[in-house]
């Protein structure tokens, strides 16, 4: 998966300047970086990633920054009768991002991540649900997370993610940089509503699913750890 695929079709739509798109292209080396980091702390492999040429916007509130971007999020979607969970990185996280907070994104919502593969692999699915029943998880929720220092070993890790994290990301340079280089400019922007933040699929789907055995693994570690 070309993670810059649809970033590369906004700059031939006239929607993205070019020059951003350069910037994002030569940033993606820390976002690449981020992802590694995340992968050794974890142990696990990071699920696939690409960058949303739009930035994303919350209707409902503040959830990154007081203009409400949502500078990354987790993207449950369905391919070929299963569901796929991806990283969407916004093209502002990663263009005007520091390398401090692109580690500690990458690493947060690889929380959200492993949450979305605990909830859709413990689901008690009965025959009738699998036939009548739509499965409905949210997935945006600063609750919606596992604990970092139940997934990662490592303390700075951890350490960066609650610095960078009051519930939702706290990085007032950014959120100013996005305001004034993105939004100020009419650059994309796309306003998510509560609804975009529920997953909803069939119970046959979840059923059908194939998660990562890893991650699989590393729950039931939780799990027991916790009894």
């Amino acid at each position: 998966m070309d993670p810059l695929v649809l970033l590369d079709q906004a700059v031939a739509q006239g929607k993205v300047p070019r020059s951003i798109a350069t910037k994002v292209r030569k940033r993606m080396g820390v976002v690449q970086a981020a992802v590694e980091r995340t992968e050794s702390a974890s142990g696990l492999r990071y699920p696939p990633y690409y960058v949303e040429p739009s930035l994303p916007c919350s209707k409902t509130g503040a959830e990154y920054g007081q203009m409400g971007a949502l500078f990354a999020r987790v993207i449950p979607t369905t391919v070929t009768g299963s569901v796929v969970v991806l990283v969407q990185f916004s093209a502002a996280l990663v263009a005007f991002g520091t390398k401090g907070t692109i580690e500690a994104v990458a690493a947060h919502e690889f929380t959200h991540y492993v949450d979305l593969v605990r909830k859709m692999s413990t689901k008690d699915i009965t025959s009738d649900e699998v036939v009548t029943t739509l499965y409905e998880a949210s997935f945006r929720d600063a609750e919606h997370t596992v604990a970092p220092k139940l997934i990662f070993s490592e303390k700075a890790l951890i350490s960066l993610i609650s610095r960078k994290f009051r519930d939702d990301l706290v990085d007032a340079a950014l959120s100013k940089k996005a305001g004034d280089l993105w939004v100020a400019k009419d650059l994309p922007i796309h306003w998510v509503g509560p609804e975009e933040n529920t997953l909803k699929v069939p119970m046959a789907v979840v059923a059908a699913s194939r998660f990562d055995p890893a991650v699989l693994a590393k729950l039931a570690e939780i799990q027991k750890a916790r009894r």
